[in-house]
């Protein structure tokens, strides 16, 4: 189109056409994110009590949007492009076409499709990190001591919030003079950043608060027990009798450990690894930017 038009007088420039690529790449994430998503569950399903075929219909559900939410993302994405069409610089729209309104039309099949992949990826992340919270209501039972399925959806939660931080960092890197010149991308790529730490805390918030409480619960009992044997101790310390004070001294301290323990049990239910990797995809390109902001500033 870019030939067709007689733009490319300055020679070939990728940036020119890096939209092209988004639309792949939503597609992709889509796709391997319900991957991630039904091995998750199969990882969650020892903490479901639930029929083998209430948890299939789980799963589907899991993993597919609703025709009716595909629909209204797809129309949401076309008034999108109709108003982005109207609102875009003319020195921008210069660079596609003679006018805005060929701009427009030339435009149209590729940005309408790409508009309509990320709005359908976008309300499928929503609504499958929606789920996670309703799936980990489910679970019956909690027991910090056997927390493996209960770290089964944060590598789906965390990867969900890398995609949108990968989508957001490739278009300000390509293109940082139509984000600069469109209010709404700019707003767009600004929200990226605590929306991808919103997709990989908040699905899975609500188990840590069950885990919190759960660790309360065993801190209770055994600080009951601790208050037990202390006063046990005491009586036989005030009333002389030594005779199984050494005992007595010895299941202070267990249970003393054993409070020790609990409270060193992590609550959230994600692990190290996991954590960090989200954290360098937020914060590395950041700094890489920002280094070579002031490198740039400095004349280097």
């Amino acid at each position: 189109m870019l030939w067709w038009t007689g733009n490319l007088r300055d020679g070939f420039d990728v940036s020119r056409i890096f939209f092209v690529a988004i639309a792949p790449y939503m597609l992709w994430v889509r796709f391997y994110l319900d991957g991630v998503a039904a091995r998750a569950m199969d990882g969650f399903r020892p903490a479901l009590a639930v029929s083998d075929e209430e948890f299939s219909r789980l799963r589907y559900e899991l993993t597919t949007l609703p025709a009716p939410l595909t629909r209204i993302a797809t129309i949401a994405a076309i008034v999108g492009y109709i108003a982005n069409a109207v609102l875009l610089p003319d020195r921008i729209i210069a660079q596609f076409g003679p006018s805005r309104g060929v701009t427009a039309v030339l435009l149209a099949p590729v940005a309408m499709f790409t508009l309509a992949v990320v709005a359908i990826s976008t309300a499928q992340a929503v609504r499958q990190l929606w789920m996670v919270d309703l799936l980990h209501g489910l679970a019956e039972h909690v027991n910090l001591f056997r927390v493996k399925p209960f770290y089964a959806f944060s590598g789906l939660a965390s990867r969900t919030g890398m995609s949108f931080l990968v989508l957001a960092y490739f278009i300000a890197a390509m293109r940082p003079d139509i984000v600069r010149d469109t209010p709404a991308l700019r707003v767009l790529i600004v929200a990226m950043l605590p929306t991808a730490v919103a997709c990989f805390v908040l699905p899975l918030y609500g188990m840590h608060l069950r885990l919190v409480a759960e660790k309360d619960h065993l801190l209770a009992e055994a600080n009951s027990r601790f208050e037990t044997l202390l006063a046990r101790l005491h009586a036989r310390v005030d009333g002389e009798i030594l005779t199984d004070a050494d005992k007595l001294s010895y299941q202070v301290s267990s249970v003393a450990a054993e409070r020790e323990a609990i409270s060193r049990l992590s609550t959230w239910p994600w692990e190290a690894a996991t954590l960090t990797g989200f954290l360098t995809t937020l914060v590395l390109p950041v700094l890489l930017w920002l280094v070579q902001h002031l490198l740039g500033r400095f004349g280097m």
